[in-house]
Order: C-alpha cells, then structure tokens, then sequence
C-alpha cells in the first residue's frame, strides 16, 4: 500500500484549472504524464486536508498505471492515517496525456497506541523486520523499501519510494529490477542465492532471495514483493574455510589436496585439446636432513625455516607455476609454462641454486640442500595421482644417492618401489603369524676355546616369498617404525631362549641383542629390558645390547644419558661395527660400555689382515687399554683367526667357527668346540661365507 504527502517544487504556482471534475463526495484528481496535479474537487481537497485549490500544481506521490487500481494510504498531519483505493483512468486534452484519479475511501484508521489494529501490527514487522523487503508497484516502481532495505542497499526510504528499482548489478537480470522482470514473466524465487549486487557505494552484496507477485485487496495485481537476506559475512567465511581447507596454514601456499585438484584439471585439459597428451612436468622436493634441523633448533625456528625456503621456492619460479606444500619438509611443483622435458632439470637446478645461501634462523647460519624427483606425464603417469606417486619415488631415490640431487622417474624404481611397499605391509603381521624366528651364531673366547656367548640374529621365512634376507626387511623396518615392536619381540625372544637353554642344562651363555635407533631413543626400552630379564630369571650380566657408532655420535650428550641409564640395570653394552664410524676416541671413554666389536669389513677376505692388520691391531690394543673386551666378526680363515690371537682379542665369531643356527643345533655342538672348529678348517682353510645378519 503506497503512502504519501504531496508536495510542490520550488516556487511553482498552480494552474488555472478547469472544473471538468464531478462535484461528488468521490475524490477525484486530475494529473499530466509528470504526476502533477492539473485539478482536485472539493472532495479531494478535503481528502488530502488541503484548503481550496491547494492541491493544484503539487505532486501526486503515489504511483499510478492506467486502467489499474492501487492501494494508498493517506497520513492526516495529527498523525492518523486513511486506507483508500486509487482508480486511474488515461485521458486526452489539448494533445496531451492527462489521468484522472478517482480516490475511494476504504478504511479509517486513529493513531494511539490503544486503537491499534492487526495493520499496524503488519506494519511494525515490517518495518523492525531483519529482512530487506521491498515492494514495487506493476511500473515497477518502488512503494516500500523498509529500514533493513536502506541499510542493505545504502539507498534511504524517501529517495526510493516512487523510484524504479535500481539496476544494480552487473548483469541485468541479478539486478532489483531484474529480480522484479523476472517474477512479472513467471519466475519465482525461494531462497535463490544471487551475487555481485552492489550498494549505493558500490560494495558488494550477496544475498539469499525470495520474491513473488502479489495481488491487493480485490484479487487485483498489484506489483511484486521482494525479501533479501544479505549472506555476504557468511560467504567471506566460506571463502575462508574453503582457502584452510585447500592452503597450508605455516606458508600460506597450497596444500597436497589442491595440488593435486589443480594437476588434474591440468591433465584434463591436455587430454581434451589434443588426441595426443602434451607433456605435464611435475617436481617433489624434500629438504634434506630436515628432521635434524628441527630438533637441533626447536619446531618454531623449524617453521621459520620452512617459511623462508618456500619463498625463496616462490621467487625462482614463474607466476604460472604451481607451487605447493605437500608434506611436513616437501614441497611440489607444477611446471605449468613449459612442455620440454629439458626443462625440468634446469628449473630444478635454479631452485637447488636459490636455497644455496644460507638461512640465519634464530641467530644460526643453516645451509639447506633439498633432493628433487621429476615426473612427466603421460610417460610417467596420466592421472595426478600416478603422477605425483611418480615424483615421489624419484625424489626418494634423490635422497638415497646422498642427497643435493635431482632424479627423474624411472619405471624400474617404482616397481623396486612397489614391491617395498608389498614387503613392508607382510612384515606388518608377520610377528602375529609367527614367520619370524631367531638364529643364534656363537662367540668363542680365543684363550678357552668355549662358547661364552651368542648373538641373536632376527630371520623372517614369509609363505609365499621364501627366507628373506635381513638385508632386506630390516631397513624397512626401521623407516617404517615397525622396527619398536619387532626390536621388543627380539628381546623378549632371546631372554626366553636363555633360560630355556639353562633349563636344559647348558653353561651360562652371554646374549648379545642388536638395538636399533628408533628402540634407542625410546623411553619404553628400559622398561622392556627389565620386564624380560625378571620374567626369565636371568642375570643382567648375561644381556648385552649392541648399539652401532654412528648411532651413538649423532647426539653424544643424549647418547651417554641412555646409556647411564641403561648400565644402572647392570646389562652390558657393546659397540657394534667399531672403526666404521667417525667417532672421536674422546667419547669412547664417556661412554659406560663392556665390549667393543670389530666389524667384519676390517676381518673378512683373503687381504684383509695385508691391508687392515694395523688397524684391528690399534683397535685391540685400545680395548685392552681402556679394559674393554674385544670380539672380531666375520672371521672365515685360520690366517684370520691366528692373527687375532696374537694381537689379544678377546673373542671371535664367523663362519670358520659357526655359521648362524637353530637353539637345538647350538645344543647339540661338541663340548670341545673350538679344536673342533680349526680341524674343520684345517680341512678347507679356504672355506668363505659371510655373517648374517
């Protein structure tokens, strides 16, 4: 329902009017095309509370189609209101368009609170209403535009009443008008979501729409009614989350899953613009030895690592290419402006050129070198998921030549790569289906020629791929974190045998158990040691754990805290592949261990005393000096064994005394074992093997 006041422009004087209106009780206005009064009876006059030819020359402020009827509402200046029926009918004087308006009163309305009726309640909602709800009459011209309207749209309700609706989108039809178009064709809206509306000063909306015709009070159209809600807070925040979901947060770069969205939409695109595939060049890149950095710095001055490189990454690459991070220390690159498969290799070189400074991160110089894998598709893969899987395993082949390095993708690393995967997850139960087993190689004191101790030596016989090297598996284990619960099940293994072997009567053997990094570092491995020596009834004297040199040297401090640790449980402690390492002799004495092993590598062939011979002579020399025992591995000759001797190690094992073997095999050996073992070897001195291990 349109309500106003008339009002008169500046300084204009009414005209002389003909009286060709019906002096009747019925309003009646006579208005030209510009909706100015032209004439008003008495009846009208009194209507709008105007004195005699007041109304003359104002403004109609209502609009108005002809033929049709429109619902108005008169304000009285006391502040009641009138509910009437406008009528326009066209006509024609002197050539000009004029219309007469024929106002028919149809409701009475007192102001005050207490008179109040379900109108004005209609009214209040509308006008307090969240919803931006604006009415146009069939012009389409405005005839409510309540408050959350002019905040919505930054247009007030006394500029839009008797205006157009604005055309204020970029396209036509999302427009208010547009919206008002549309419903007069047919269309309605319920909860449609339109963007890119904008306000007066021109900022953005997006809003939810509902909007639909509507008729007045006699069943008579009327115009179209329109609510909008503005949903353009909601949408930022969509757009945020949807920016976390696909963004690493630390570098604000792409995360793994829009990587690979954006790779595929590329491949797809390749797919359909040529019957043959055109190149897609990928890169993964590792940072090398990352881990170390961040434990030596701390997470945070690890992340403003991981911050610098990547925009160091960002600035040696084109704008068109994609960079991403796809992993704790990775990063992955779409190479989107070239096709030439030379040109992987001199973008990754200029990105190994740009990390070659270094970065100053809370106050230290760190140097950074990063692995890279190259994989091109269709070659290599024509789904983003092959490719990237691709990438990968040349990135880690990268890393296993040492690092610094770029690989391409070749077909035979990943089947390598392949079939680690297929062995890593067998191993993953082989311990719940008993395939794995222990053997158990004896160690012979060279002055008593007994058996005084065995290493345990871990073996896995799969069903289907046979006995698989340890060579094999192992490392896998480590890498995988299979190595913890596969190191527990060893110990606990080995103590068992022991005491089965006490029980069936045998000397008291020592138990050598290889320790791995990971079961090192573990604060649950004291606690393991302890549990199986006291379920097994065994003496912690009779448990030595072999650690390697270089596992010990990456952290020295911490390395020596473990083993005071474990030394209170009064086990021994062995370092296993002496002289392999560069260890500095000054730890050696730090460190509160029993034995000291001299690796095979030193031991075994033919030439190996002619070239090594000084050095298992210092070694042995400096166990004795320091009062550690000594035990030489790998010994395969009686060249071998007589010069061990004579330098005074202490212990010897190998393949001339006994290769590794069954608990049953090692108990059924003869008493006399080793005069028994050199007159086998004196038999065939030049038997050869190697330790298993």
């Amino acid at each position: 329902m349109d309500r106003a006041m008339f009002e008169t422009e500046n300084g204009a004087e009414p005209e002389g009017a003909i009286a060709v209106l019906p002096a009747t009780e019925a309003a009646c206005l006579l208005v030209d095309a510009e909706a100015r009064i032209r004439e008003a009876n008495r009846a009208a006059e009194q209507l709008f509370f105007a004195p005699p030819g007041g109304l003359v020359g104002r403004r109609y402020g209502f609009a108005f189609r002809p033929g049709e009827a429109t619902e108005i509402e008169i304000l009285h200046p006391a502040g009641s209101r009138i509910a009437a029926l406008a009528r326009c009918m066209p006509l024609s004087r002197h050539g000009e368009a004029t219309f007469r308006i024929d106002i028919e009163i149809m409701e009475r309305v007192a102001g005050g609170v207490a008179k109040s009726t379900s109108g004005d309640l209609l009214r209040a909602l509308v006008a307090h209403s969240p919803l931006a709800i604006v009415v146009a009459d069939l012009s389409g011209r405005v005839t409510l535009w309540n408050f959350a309207a002019v905040r919505m749209f930054g247009r007030g309700d006394v500029e839009m009443r008797g205006q157009p609706l604005p055309e204020n989108a970029p396209r036509r039809e999302d427009s208010l008008l547009g919206i008002f178009e549309r419903v007069m064709e047919g269309e309605s809206f319920h909860g449609e979501e339109i963007n890119g509306l904008y306000r007066a000063d021109e900022a953005a909306l997006d809003v939810e729409v509902w909007a639909m015709r509507m008729n007045n009070m006699r069943g008579l159209p009327a115009g179209v009614v329109m609510m909008l809600a503005d949903i353009s807070g909601r949408k930022k925040i969509e757009s945020h989350i949807r920016r976390l979901v696909g963004h690493d947060p630390l570098t604000g770069l792409p995360n793994r899953r829009q990587f690979q969205k954006q790779l595929q939409r590329l491949l797809n695109h390749k797919k359909k613009r040529h019957s043959e595939m055109q190149p897609v060049l990928i890169m993964q890149l590792g940072i090398d030895r990352f881990r170390v950095v961040n434990e030596s710095l701390g997470p945070v001055h690890g992340d403003h690592l991981l911050r610098d490189v990547s925009r160091r990454l960002a600035e040696s690459l084109y704008e068109t290419d994609l960079l991403a991070r796809t992993g704790g220390d990775e990063f992955s690159v779409l190479l989107r402006g070239t096709d030439r498969i030379e040109d992987g290799a001199r973008v990754a070189d200029r990105l190994r050129g740009c990390l070659a400074k270094p970065f100053l991160v809370g106050g230290h110089e760190v140097f950074v070198t990063v692995s890279i894998g190259l994989a091109v598709a269709p070659e290599d893969g024509s789904e983003a998921d092959e490719l990237i899987r691709a990438a990968d395993s040349a990135m880690v082949r990268a890393k296993e030549q040492g690092g610094d390095g770029c690989q391409f993708f070749a077909r035979a690393l990943d089947t390598r790569a392949r079939g680690r995967l297929v062995l890593e997850n067998a191993l993953r139960y082989a311990i719940e289906r008993d395939e794995l087993f222990l053997e158990y190689q004896p160690q012979v004191n060279l002055a008593s020629g007994e058996i005084v101790g065995v290493e345990a030596l871990l073996r896995w016989r799969h069903p289907d791929m046979g006995l698989i090297p340890p060579g094999n598996f192992v490392p896998l284990a480590e890498n995988s974190g299979l190595i913890e619960s596969i190191g527990a099940w060893v110990l606990d293994r080995a103590c068992r045998q022991l005491n089965a072997w006490d029980r069936a009567g045998l000397p008291p053997l020592r138990m050598a158990v290889n320790v791995s990094a990971r079961q090192f570092r573990d604060s649950a491995l004291r606690d393991q040691i302890a549990a199986a020596l006291t379920a097994n009834r065994l003496a912690p004297e009779r448990l030595e754990l072999e650690l390697t040199e270089s596992m010990l040297m990456r952290d020295t401090g911490e390395a020596v805290r473990m083993l005071d640790r474990l030394k209170a449980l009064r086990v021994g402690l062995a370092i296993d592949d002496f002289g392999t390492g560069f260890s500095s002799l000054s730890y050696l004495a730090d460190f509160p261990i029993d034995t000291l092993k001299i690796d095979q590598s030193f031991v075994r062939g033919a030439d190996g005393l002619v070239r090594n011979g000084p050095i298992v002579r210092a070694i042995c020399t400096l166990g004795a000096g320091l009062g550690l025992r000594t035990v030489a591995e790998g010994v395969e000759s009686l060249r071998q064994l007589d010069f061990l001797r004579a330098e005074g190690c202490d212990e010897v094992q190998g393949f001339l005394l006994a290769k590794p073997m069954s608990p049953d095999a090692l108990e059924a050996m003869s008493p006399d074992v080793l005069e028994d073992m050199i007159r086998r070897a004196g038999r065939s001195a030049d038997q050869s093997g190697a330790k298993r291990t």
